[in-house]
């Protein structure tokens, strides 16, 4: 009887070690399907975008876009399925510009699009000309997007 009350103690402690209520991590973020549909250094239109970051989810909004910026071809979108993000660097003095998209994932209930704005160097040439970066990126989601935009600078 002494040796079961010793135990008993302990087997308390050893049960409170594990939380019914605990939850797990959560799962890796899982990559969103993606295609560039539309991207160019220049407008084609000489007009002046400004930097912006556009979530598009109808097809009047993804002509409208587009056409400020170039003549290209609509393409084929089922925004029942679909979204389009824009990403554009406005309009800049220089050439050297850049826009990349390393990783787009699902976190939780939402979207993760990681942008990298790419800037020239002090030591880079460039050309003295007006550019305007831009890309439209259909994603293979509907849930609601979340951008986070880094700069890197060219060290030419």
């Amino acid at each position: 009887m002494k040796r079961l009350l010793i135990l008993i103690p302990f087997i308390f402690q050893i049960q409170g070690c594990y939380d019914a209520n605990a939850t797990s991590p959560p799962p890796p973020p899982q990559p969103v399907e993606y295609e560039i549909m539309h991207e160019s250094q220049y407008n084609e239109y000489a007009d002046s975008t400004s930097k912006s970051v556009i979530v598009i989810r109808n097809q009047t909004d993804y002509e409208n876009e587009l056409l400020k910026r170039t003549s290209e071809s609509i393409k084929a979108v089922n925004f029942e399925k679909e979204t389009i993000l824009l990403i554009d660097m406005g309009t800049r003095n220089t050439g050297g510009y850049s826009i990349a998209i390393p990783s787009v994932t699902v976190e939780n209930d939402h979207v993760r699009a990681q942008v990298l704005l790419g800037l020239p160097g002090n030591n880079c040439v460039t050309t003295e000309a007006l550019t305007n970066p831009f890309k439209l990126i259909k994603l293979n989601t509907t849930n609601e997007i979340l951008v986070t935009e880094e700069i890197t600078v060219s060290s030419c």
